[in-house]
This record gives C-alpha cells, structure tokens and sequence, in this order.
C-alpha cells in the first residue's frame, strides 16, 4: 500500500470513529431514559407498572395477583428483549467498523500477496 494510500485510508478511518462515537454518545443518550423500565408495546413506549396496571386491571385476591406475577414476568420478558435492541442500536457502528476494517486489512493483504 502507497503513503497516499495509507493516509487516505487513515483519514477515513478516523472519519469513521469519529462518527461512531457521535452516534454512540446521541443514541446512549437518547435511550438511556428509558432503558431502565420502559417496554415497547405496539410502538408505544410504557413503563413496566402500567403494562402491568393495563394488563390486570382491577383485578383482585387469588386471580390478581396471578394475573399481576404473570403480566410482571411478560414485561420483564419484554424489558430484557428491548434492552438488547436498545444495546445493539447503540453499539452497531462499532460492528461496522470492525467489519469493514477486518475486510480492508485482508484485501490489502490479498491484494499484497498476489503482487509479490
């Protein structure tokens, strides 16, 4: 690989991290509020007490708190499914960049090998 082509490909690639950790720090941001217990329900955006308040009403005795431990394991289903949306969202530039890194260094090192 030239200088130049080094330097352009340098430049790129700082480019490209400095892009990601902008997306990193807006989208972290942006999510974190509601990451703790905020579960997404029809494209809405509820917390895990009112799933739960929505799912069992006023029910009561036995078959309330039935319904309420149900409800609670669902939404914790649904926290932990939302969590792992909202983790790989923030991380995916980082997975793109690994990728297109890995895939640049093994084609100059193809392209390297075919020369010699």
């Amino acid at each position: 690989m030239g200088f130049q082509a080094l330097l352009a490909t340098s430049s790129l690639s700082r480019y490209f991290a400095l892009l990601a950790a902008v997306w990193m720090v807006v989208m972290a941001w942006r999510l974190y509020p509601q990451f703790k217990d905020a579960v997404r329900i029809g494209g809405h955006v509820i917390t895990v007490d009112d799933f739960v308040a929505r799912r069992c009403g006023d029910r009561t005795g036995p078959d309330g708190a039935a319904c309420r431990a149900a409800a609670f394991r669902e939404s914790q289903r649904l926290l932990r499914r939302e969590q792992s949306r909202s983790i790989l969202m923030v991380i995916a530039p980082v997975f793109f960049y690994v990728a297109f890194y890995l895939s640049a260094l093994w084609l100059d090192r193809r392209r390297g090998s075919l020369t010699r």
